[in-house]
């Protein structure tokens, strides 16, 4: 589960996850915090530990308004074309929000536009799941089914 304000921008460069492909979005990713009122930078101990992992303890977490504290995926092949993105909002460890996004591969672009933090990390996680060898594409998700 990603931390829902972690913005991931690539996969890390760095092994700093032992086994990377298990991880929420489906790789390590490097990025940057969103919880604050201006975006800031992740180090390295950061994204290992809080932004890629969710349920942070991180420090950067608001006290108060923070609905979710983390955010799974399953991206799974609809057809040639579209892409489904289950996703899963926790609080505390219990279900807070889930659905479902499409993802149009020859328009590259969202069916329909959902909330802005839940269109980054899903890009992150369906981006690793893409760069997967086609032959897995039917054997992937980045939670159980």
């Amino acid at each position: 589960m990603a931390c829902p304000y972690f913005i991931p921008t690539e996969p890390h460069e760095r092994e700093l996850w032992a086994h990377r492909q298990r991880l929420p979005l489906g790789n390590g990713f490097a990025g940057r915090c969103g919880a604050g009122e201006v975006e800031s930078a992740c180090d390295d101990e950061t994204l290992r530990m809080h932004c890629n992992l969710g349920y942070s303890g991180c420090a950067r977490l608001p006290d108060k308004g923070c609905e979710w504290d983390a955010v799974r995926f399953s991206v799974l092949r609809e057809s040639a074309t579209v892409l489904r993105v289950q996703f899963a909002c926790e609080t505390a460890h219990r279900p807070a929000m889930a659905g479902e996004l499409r993802y149009d591969l020859e328009l590259q672009r969202w069916v329909v536009a959902p909330d802005a933090r839940l269109v980054k990390l899903a890009g992150a996680a369906m981006r690793a799941f893409v760069a997967r060898p086609e032959q897995a594409w039917d054997e992937i998700s980045f939670v159980t089914k």
